[in-house]
């Protein structure tokens, strides 16, 4: 990187701005903790939105949710008492069997009676089964049948019907094939089945914690997912990156200025990034004095005509002469910005209509304005001309700066053409909105015809408090902070100081 470029890296740049932090990483990196709570910090919005919908919809269906009540009933399988006595080794046997006996409580058959005794039409028997479960109570010849129904009553009836049809299912398959003699093994019901008039689900309070956290996951997971897809530039890190230049200044989004420049007054967040804009601009190229500036962006849409007026501005305040030039023939819009008339200005001049002095307009900022004058059909055309060559060097004498508002880069070709008779350009990159491929190929274009990047400026990037420079949302120094004395004292004497109208040509 080039002396130059690196003072202006290093102006730009406040202490805290070295903890800023790649989000969008290549392929093989990873996030760090410092990282992700970085993520966290900048897509809050996204992750209580996910949270609070997550929320809604947990008590939503949890209060949907049908109450269930339980019964429950236990069996003992054992052998007849005569046997108990004389094999010893029946119980172990009868334990061996429980897990059979514990599978019949399914068994179709069996289903099929507990629904005729009930009275059960409208249940099926799988519907049954699925609401019927039993288990062996372990080391022990104890078998529980749990029921689980719409109401508390009915939950009791089947856990009785189910108990009762498998002592008797138990009895019929144990019975001796000769039908004489007693039964290996039988079971007994131990005792009446349950009764709650509480639901056993849903379980409202656990569901609902449950629901919230799984909000909460999503949102985060979510948060990370959107950032590390994203491939918009968001980051000093990665439009420094990409162009190879510094980053001259960040300008937070700032609703008032969306449709209007900012008064010579102006001292909130933006203005003082505008003079921070200003003062670095200085360093950026200190080869040679800069003079004619172009400011532009990748596509339409970026802010680039507000930042070139609002530059301007801040420029002619330092007590410089200022020219501020409207070039985007296809759409102009600083006369408005400025209220000034744009029937006059370039395609006057080039045609011949008028004298380039003439067709400048004073504004009560301090600046001049060149105006685009009637719209062209061929504007790339217009703008590569001798003529307009003529123009720009004839208001390089006259003006110590003539800021440029050009088109943007890669639709039209108007931009490139101007590169070629410039010092240099500020390339405006939208925050959040600008992609990392569309500033490559914005850089490569300026790189192609020749021309010079002074850096970047990083627009509407969003005011968030305690946001820091950890994620690289910073605002440079002063953005949002009371300015020191000796530096507001040094911005005051120069907007005292008076305003030339012009400079002598020679």
């Amino acid at each position: 990187m080039p002396f130059a470029a690196r003072v202006g890296h290093t102006l730009a740049y406040t202490p805290s701005d070295t903890q800023q932090h790649r989000l969008h990483l290549p392929e093989g990196d990873h996030v760090d903790l410092r990282q992700f709570l970085g993520i966290l910090r900048v897509r809050v919005k996204f992750i209580l939105s996910a949270f609070i919908l997550g929320a809604i919809a947990t008590v939503l269906l949890v209060l949907s949710m049908p109450p269930v009540y339980g019964s429950s009933t236990k069996l003992f399988i054992t052998t007849p008492v005569g046997q108990q006595a004389t094999d010893t080794t029946a119980a172990y046997f009868a334990a061996q069997r429980l897990a059979s006996y514990a599978d019949l409580a399914r068994e179709p058959s069996l289903l099929q009676d507990v629904i005729d005794k009930l009275n059960l039409a409208d249940t099926t028997r799988d519907e049954l089964a699925d609401m019927v479960t039993a288990q062996v109570i372990t080391a022990t010849q104890t078998l529980q049948i749990d029921v689980k129904a719409s109401t508390p009553t009915l939950a009791q009836d089947i856990a009785e019907a189910e108990a009762q049809g498998l002592v008797s299912l138990v009895a019929r398959l144990e019975k001796p094939s000769t039908g004489e003699g007693v039964p290996a093994f039988v079971a007994r019901v131990v005792g009446p089945a349950s009764i709650s008039q509480s639901p056993v689900s849903p379980n409202v309070p656990l569901n609902i914690v449950v629901g919230l956290m799984l909000s909460l996951f999503i949102g985060i997971a979510g948060a990370v997912l959107r950032d590390l897809l994203d491939r918009t530039v968001k980051t000093r890190q990665d439009a420094e990156e990409i162009t190879d230049t510094a980053v001259l200044a960040t300008l937070p989004f700032d609703r008032q200025v969306k449709k209007q420049a900012l008064s010579n007054e102006g001292h909130g967040a933006l203005a003082e990034a505008f003079r921070v804009l200003r003062t670095n601009l200085q360093f950026a190229n200190l080869d040679s004095k800069v003079e004619l500036l172009l400011v532009s962006s990748a596509v339409p849409d970026e802010g680039k005509t507000l930042v070139a007026t609002n530059l301007a501005m801040s420029m002619a305040q330092s007590g410089r002469s200022v020219l501020l030039v409207d070039a985007d023939m296809r759409n102009p819009n600083v006369a408005e910005l400025l209220g000034l008339e744009n029937s006059v200005g370039l395609m006057t001049v080039l045609i011949g209509r008028t004298s380039l002095d003439e067709a400048i307009q004073s504004h009560v900022s301090g600046i001049s304005f060149l105006g685009t004058g009637p719209r062209p059909p061929n504007p790339a055309e217009v703008l590569d001309t001798q003529a307009m060559k003529d123009l720009l060097a004839g208001a390089r004498g006259l003006y110590d700066v003539v800021i440029i508002d050009a088109p943007p880069m890669l639709p039209v070709a108007d931009a490139s053409i101007l590169m070629r008779e410039v010092d240099g350009a500020l390339l405006l990159i939208r925050y959040g909105s600008t992609t990392r491929e569309q500033l490559r190929l914005a850089v490569a274009r300026i790189e192609t015809v020749g021309g010079r990047l002074f850096g970047t400026i990083l627009n509407r990037t969003p005011r968030r408090t305690g946001d820091g420079y950890g994620y690289g949302y910073g605002y440079g120094y002063g953005y949002g902070e009371p300015v020191e004395p000796a530096r507001k004292s040094l911005f005051a004497r120069a907007e005292k100081r008076p305003v030339p109208s012009r400079r002598s040509v020679g």
